[in-house]
């Protein structure tokens, strides 16, 4: 009982942040909102005690995962094999680099190596989900984005390679960079096999029942969307068992899916369209859960803590981990052969910048405390993290913001959409389809003392709607041509006509 009411507090609170960001904060991203609402749950004891205790692997087989794979699964393949050399250099030699940087960075600070490489290889993966938090209204550079998104899918494996070898060498007072290298190899290696392996397995199951002759029945739907949903659970806890990247795994099933879809969404429109819709909503749903989290943790964190001398060393460590994070991102970014002459200096400067900490970090600093490493080790870990973290988000909130072409903002869209929603439902039926609460309630009583219509009836209320959408559709085709600038918010509204004739063609069956 005690989870059930922790999993409803914890999407209950999700969908009040956005509520909360679209109706009154549409300048500021949910994920900040969600933060803040985290942060209140925390404070207060009676709902801070419904919260259960943080656990690092069912946090990144739960959430981290199926993040992933459908990140990887809206990433084509055609990109990450075209330039697989900038994503290896970005993945895996730009972050021993940043390794190396942050490691002896902190060792000025009299902590033994082990423990500085430690807190230098858990502040190593970035986080795509927020980045979308600090680019909010911004326009951020296709080229960046993509260099960005294509890190955040990849890097978490060197970083958890790095961050194992580090702890061996706490342990165990020596440091095996052979073996560190060929566990890296296995690792990644295997979770790319195995990934697509299972991805390619589940794929030809889902089509073969495409092609079956039941494909047509509306019970085949069911078993094939589960198996679509559950696969980034199965293949990261397969991953995980037997010692390969988990994180690898989902991403490399991601990719291949994302080939299936493309060749699949005319062929199976209506499966493809509801399976796109829903993991849409599970991405937004564990994105805000990410944040709330993330808020939770940090108070959790931060109560136990008591200001001394040593979390003053922690916030400096947190600083130290934070700039030498940047500083190489934006000289590897700026003077990498595999990248340099397609980015300009303001490109790197963008691209160190979106290298947002957040999810991940905060799990494998929590793998730390199932680990052989001392407590007072561990708490200067975490909070050097937090510090990181905090200061990854704030810096180029503040900084994008002056940097950054602003991007249409989302409300001043809205405005124009319902604009033209109103004139293009005039123009089809000539009447309103805006309509207040009061009139709704209106309707609804009406239509339940509505009798049932004859079956002419039925047939001309058919015409007048197809006539209807069509009219809709072509005005809106008009205005789209004229108005290229909400050219997003039009193609919203077309999709909405399409939707709202898919469901009057369902009644009518």
């Amino acid at each position: 009982m005690k989870v059930m009411i922790f999993i409803g507090l914890i999407v209950f609170a999700v969908a009040l942040a956005t509520i909360i960001q679209q109706r009154f904060l549409q300048k500021i991203s949910v994920n900040y909102i969600a933060l803040v609402i985290g942060i209140a749950i925390a404070l207060v004891p009676q709902t801070n005690i419904l919260i259960e205790n943080f656990n690092s692997e069912v946090f990144l087989g739960l959430i981290v995962a199926p993040l992933l794979f459908f990140e990887g699964q809206r990433t084509r393949l055609y990109s990450i094999l075209r330039s697989w050399r900038a994503i290896v250099g970005l993945t895996v030699v730009m972050i021993v680099i940043a390794t190396i940087v942050a490691g002896l960075g902190v060792h000025a600070f009299r902590l033994s190596l082990p423990l500085s490489f430690i807190l230098a290889a858990v502040s190593t993966p970035t986080d795509a989900t927020a980045t979308e938090s600090v680019i909010h209204g911004l326009k951020l550079p296709k080229k960046i984005s993509f260099y960005l998104k294509d890190e955040s899918l990849f890097n978490d494996a060197s970083g958890i390679i790095l961050l194992n070898m580090a702890v061996e060498w706490y342990i165990h007072k020596q440091l095996h960079v052979v073996e560190a290298i060929v566990d890296f190899l296995y690792s990644a290696g295997g979770g790319i096999l195995l990934g697509i392996l299972i991805a390619a397995i589940l794929v030809f199951l889902r089509q073969a029942s495409f092609r079956s002759k039941y494909h047509l029945a509306s019970d085949v739907r069911m078993p094939i969307e589960v198996l679509f949903f559950l696969t980034p659970f199965i293949i990261y806890f397969i991953a995980e068992e037997i010692h390969v990247s988990g994180i690898i795994a989902v991403v490399a099933a991601g990719l291949l899916h994302n080939v299936e879809s493309e060749r699949s969404r005319l062929t199976n429109a209506s499966i493809f369209y509801s399976s796109h819709q829903f993991s849409q909503l599970i991405i937004d749903i564990l994105n805000g859960v990410v944040f709330l989290l993330l808020g939770i943790i940090i108070v959790r964190s931060m109560r136990e803590d008591v200001f001394n001398q040593q979390t003053i060393k922690a916030i400096l460590i947190g600083i130290i981990l934070y700039v030498a994070n940047l500083a190489v991102h934006l000289l590897y970014c700026r003077f990498s052969p595999s990248i340099k002459g397609k980015v300009s200096s303001k490109g790197a400067l963008i691209f160190s910048l979106g290298g947002i900490h957040g999810a991940v970090t905060f799990a494998l600093a929590y793998t730390l405390s199932e680990m052989s490493v001392n407590i007072a080790d561990f708490h200067l870990i975490l909070v050097s993290e937090i510090v990181l973290i905090l200061l990854s988000l704030i810096v180029p909130t503040i900084a994008f913001r002056f940097i950054l072409e602003k991007d249409k903002p989302d409300l001043d869209q809205r405005k124009e959409v319902n604009r033209v929603r109103k004139a293009m439902v005039h123009y089809a039926l000539k009447q309103m389809n805006q309509t207040s609460i009061k009139d709704f309630i209106k309707e609804v009583k009406y239509t339940v003392k509505q009798k049932e219509l004859t079956d002419d009836q039925k047939e001309f209320r058919a015409e007048v709607y197809r006539y209807a959408f069509r009219q809709e559709r072509n005005y809106l085709g008009k205005i789209a041509q004229q108005e290229q600038e909400y050219r997003h918010g039009f193609l919203v509204l077309y999709r909405e006509i399409l939707i709202a004739e898919v469901i009057f063609l369902s009644d009518e069956e």
